[in-house]
This record gives C-alpha cells, structure tokens and sequence, in this order.
C-alpha cells in the first residue's frame, strides 16, 4: 500500500539539461507533472507555466536582461 495517496507515474525524464556546463548562465527547464519551471542558476525560481516553449524563452530573455547589468 502506498504511503502517499498519489504516486507519480513517470518522472524518469524531468530532469532536462541540454547543455549543463558550470560557469553557464542559462536556465534549467524542468517538468513538473504537467507543468514546466525554469530556475535561474542559484535556483530561484523564474516562471512557471504550462507551455514548455514559453517558459524557455522567457527565461532565457529574463536572464539575458539580468546579465546586462553588469
């Protein structure tokens, strides 16, 4: 009997990193059940939404904006 009333059915491949290099500024996409996060690279979060495209894109305009201020 399962401890939790809901179990995941698939999470094997959440995790998505298509190019994990340290010292890289792009944002890490991950699925969350139906819904995709993209977290900055001390792991705040920066959008959540539904749309995989637009939350990818968002993020990447997000952090490019942020690393002009400098």
């Amino acid at each position: 009997m399962p401890k939790r009333k809901r179990e995941s059915k698939c999470n094997d491949s959440s995790f998505i990193s298509e190019n994990f290099v340290l010292g890289d500024y792009s944002p890490t996409i991950i699925e969350h059940g139906k819904k995709w996060a993209a977290y900055d690279k001390n792991g705040r979060l920066i959008i959540l939404g539904y749309n995989r495209r637009i939350c990818q894109e968002y993020a990447n305009d997000r952090v490019r904006k942020d690393g002009q201020k400098w």
